[in-house]
């Protein structure tokens, strides 16, 4: 991996939609030059894939939250079955020390998010932090 590699993965992580041209004119490099660099990167594993980022605010989720949770005795299984079932729990997190795991939630509302608490209260002993802005995402800066 080197520098050109670098700025390959900088470029696609924040246009995976960019065409193999623009690609190589910003890394000032032929396109099959280019193209050849991204299918090494995909064949590494490097890239493993292409996504949409999806704004969850534009489809109603109003409350985004972290909780970390730490199972009751017993309730490990439970609150993972709970934790994969579960979708307003969007990632999650084995944690190594004090708290089991970390919870990354979206939910519509805050009675949505309450009932997701109470759920997760039956199984474990939870801790909640509320987003208030965005100051950092993906290693850049948040716009705005």
């Amino acid at each position: 991996m080197d520098q050109t590699d670098r700025r390959i993965l900088d470029i696609l992580q924040r246009d995976g939609r960019i065409t193999m041209k623009a690609l190589a004119g910003q890394i000032n490099m032929s396109v099959p030059a280019a193209a050849e660099r991204v299918r090494r990167l995909e064949e590494q594993k490097v890239i493993q894939g292409y996504r949409a980022e999806i704004d969850l605010n534009a489809l109603g989720c109003q409350v985004e939250a972290v909780i970390l949770a730490s199972a009751h005795a017993g309730q490990e299984m439970r609150l993972r079955e709970y934790v994969q079932d579960c979708p307003a729990i969007t990632d999650a997190w084995d944690l190594a020390g004090r708290v089991g795991l970390l919870l990354k939630v979206h939910c519509v509302d805050m009675a949505a998010f309450r009932a997701v608490v109470r759920e997760l209260q039956d199984m474990s002993t939870t801790e909640s932090y509320l987003y208030l802005n965005c100051l950092k995402e993906h290693g850049r800066p948040a716009d705005g």
